[in-house]
């Protein structure tokens, strides 16, 4: 009898005041909503003192042989990095699969590093919270592989949930939003998640890192703007008024489009005239910026024509499910399991 462990844990969209969440930014705020694009992890003790990583995603694979001196190469480090931090020292298989699309923008890493923290500590029978799981997810980026990671993406994960967090970084407060059955189903009918492609944003990030440091002013501007933007939305939610939530969408999307060039594409200039001419009310890029998804608010009699338009024009609608759980674990005892 060999005991299975099990986890998952959500992604975020709509990340109202992204941006404001890194270690340049002193205090920022974000306003996340998560979703079920889940990112899920399977562990199956073996015996042979060795640990195999599978990315059933990208059809990937590494062993390590020598648990006290794990190398990033550049496969799979994120997963070596929680193995390495949760000082896992049996030998076990783990696979791994992420329902979002690869450069989504929603913090897919994030939580595949969540839901593979709290498996890990399952195994090891620790008892780590949410917020200690979003932590040692965090650090995975910073300290292990030396990433620009904000905190935003791991919370989510860990929590779950429609939240307003206050950022002292790395500190989070995390405070989730009260919603309602009628509330949640109208944001899930009303929002609309949309592919875009994979996007790399490190050279924005560097840019926008430089311009801040050196003060330059519309910079500035557009940072304060976006933080204020995560306060707006919250009280945006809890009026429960729609044409609030899409005017405060649109005016963080319009301060993150000043803080690069390279923040819109074409195709993004596309999606986005798309929404407007088709009863949108709200637009909004997940992530950084530069490609990956857009959250869209559709205003109430017009999701249907405006998914319908989205599909026309080629673009891959994904599910929006609110996720109120974050990341949670389970086990299973199976007999003979076939690797």
């Amino acid at each position: 009898m060999k005991n299975v462990i099990y986890s998952k844990a959500p992604v975020r969209i709509c990340d109202i005041g992204g941006w404001t969440d890194t270690w340049f930014y002193p205090n920022g705020a974000v306003f996340t909503i998560c979703i079920d694009l889940c990112s899920y992890v399977r562990i199956f003790p073996n015996s042979s003192n060795r640990i195999n990583i599978f990315s059933e995603n990208l059809n990937l694979h590494t062993e390590l042989q020598d648990f006290h001196n794990i190398k990033y190469d550049g496969n799979l480090d994120l997963l070596k990095a929680a193995i390495k931090r949760m000082d896992i020292e049996k030998g076990i298989d783990i696979y791994v699969k992420a329902e979002a699309p690869p450069g989504c923008g929603t913090g897919t890493s994030a939580s595949v590093a969540v839901a593979l923290i709290a498996a890990l500590a399952r195994f090891s029978h620790k008892d780590l919270k949410q917020g200690k799981v979003a932590e040692l997810a965090h650090k995975l980026e910073i300290d292990e592989l030396k990433l620009e990671s904000g905190v935003q993406d791991q919370y989510a994960a860990a929590y779950g949930g429609v939240n307003l967090m206050e950022i002292d970084y790395p500190s989070v407060k995390v405070s989730p939003l009260d919603i309602n059955e009628d509330r949640r189903w109208e944001l899930e009918n009303q929002l609309i998640l949309v592919y875009l492609n994979s996007r790399s944003s490190n050279i924005m990030h560097k840019a926008v890192i430089s311009n801040y440091r050196q003060g330059d002013k519309s910079t500035l501007k557009s940072l304060e703007i976006i933080k204020n933007c995560a306060y707006e939305m919250e009280k945006a939610i809890n009026s429960k008024n729609l044409e609030l939530m899409g005017k405060v969408m649109n005016k963080n999307w319009d301060a993150q489009k000043n803080l690069h060039p390279l923040m819109v594409s074409p195709t993004i200039k596309k999606i986005e005239k798309l929404a407007e001419k088709n009863g949108a009310i709200g637009f909004k890029l997940n992530g950084a910026g530069g490609g990956g998804s857009a959250t869209i608010l559709a205003g109430i009699g017009s999701e249907y024509i405006l998914k319908k338009k989205i599909i026309k024009e080629g673009f891959q609608l994904l599910p929006v499910k609110l996720n109120f759980k974050g990341v949670q674990t389970w086990t299973d005892e199976l007999d003979n399991i076939n690797f």
